[in-house]
């Protein structure tokens, strides 16, 4: 089953209470079934993040390019900005949850522990067997009371709403603090654990023209430490990274693509031609435009490559 998701999803129930959570939320059980599950994540006029659950089998995720796999119990939560592919195997059972950002916010605002829990709902999590076992039941109950209140709303249904929406995101910030070692250096993202966090990001964003300073932000740590551990864990700095896979992706697409150069600088978030040309001939010493001639003059001496045949 496939299905696209996005702001056009509204549950069936009283028009005019569905009016005011249909437009924030949307949550849907699944369970059995002989065919895989498969959502397209699209935002149009609302942005949202994305909760899914799996109680049982497997699942993956396709998030620019890159594909994540887990196995149940599996919780990954998708923060506002990412879009991607989501699938579970046939068989699978659990709940997709999808929250406005406005609601979010509002429903975060609220509580004492809500730094924490914005660090957390703003960044990419993912967690699997033992990281979410002792959360499972809550957040499962607190998924299927989302799903009920849409589809059969009672007095005070926002505020229920709302109540399970903030019990999501508190169990969410206590798994992603346990996975960290459960310290609070850690909850704020010390060691290894941190530097694979910043290079899903970098993943994610690398094109987006993400200063150091909002990575730092969204993984809840000062750039200094962010940079500290980039040095200690990869002997790069964190824009040293990010450099490093803008020029990775550049080179791909100059050898592989017919576009005009201008066009890769700007599929790459570079919006002037002039800057990328320098910025790649910086760290390749050579402009794109004579790096593309050069590596297909050297890739027709070799021949064709015919592994990479279908």
């Amino acid at each position: 089953m496939s299905q696209v998701l996005n702001t056009t999803l509204v549950p069936s129930g009283p028009a005019g209470f569905l009016a005011q959570a249909g437009s924030a939320l949307h949550a849907e059980g699944f369970s059995g079934g002989l065919a895989p599950r498969h959502w397209v994540i699209q935002e149009d006029n609302v942005r949202r993040a994305h909760l899914l659950l799996i109680e049982s089998r497997r699942g993956s995720a396709v998030l620019r390019g890159t594909v994540v796999k887990f196995e149940a119990p599996a919780l990954l939560w998708l923060p506002c900005e990412v879009e991607g592919d989501l699938q579970v195997e046939a068989g699978g059972r659990g709940y997709l949850i999808a929250v406005s950002e406005d609601l979010l916010t509002r429903t975060v605002a609220g509580s004492p522990e809500a730094l924490h829990l914005r660090r957390t709902t703003d960044r990419l999590v993912m967690l699997s067997g033992a990281q979410i076992d002792g959360a499972l039941d809550a957040v499962t109950n607190s998924c299927a009371m989302l799903v009920r209140e849409l589809h059969a709303p009672q007095r005070g249904g926002m505020t229920m709403i709302s109540s399970h929406v903030l019990q999501l995101c508190l169990h969410l910030w206590r798994s992603a603090a346990s996975e960290e070692s459960g310290s609070e250096d850690a909850l704020r993202g010390d060691g290894p654990r941190l530097v694979g966090n910043f290079l899903q990001m970098v993943e994610l964003h690398y094109r987006d023209g993400w200063p150091i300073a909002r990575y730092a932000a969204v993984l809840g740590v000062t750039c200094d430490r962010l940079h500290a551990h980039c040095k200690r864990e990869k002997s790069r700095s964190p824009r040293a990274i990010i450099h490093e896979r803008l020029i990775h992706e550049a080179r791909t697409r100059l050898h592989q693509l017919d576009l005009p150069v201008e066009q890769i600088g700007y599929g790459l978030g570079f919006r002037d031609p002039g800057y990328f040309s320098r910025f790649f001939q910086k760290h390749q010493g050579i402009p794109p435009g004579a790096y593309r001639r050069r590596a297909r003059a050297e890739q027709a001496k070799r021949g064709p490559f015919y592994a990479a045949w279908p």
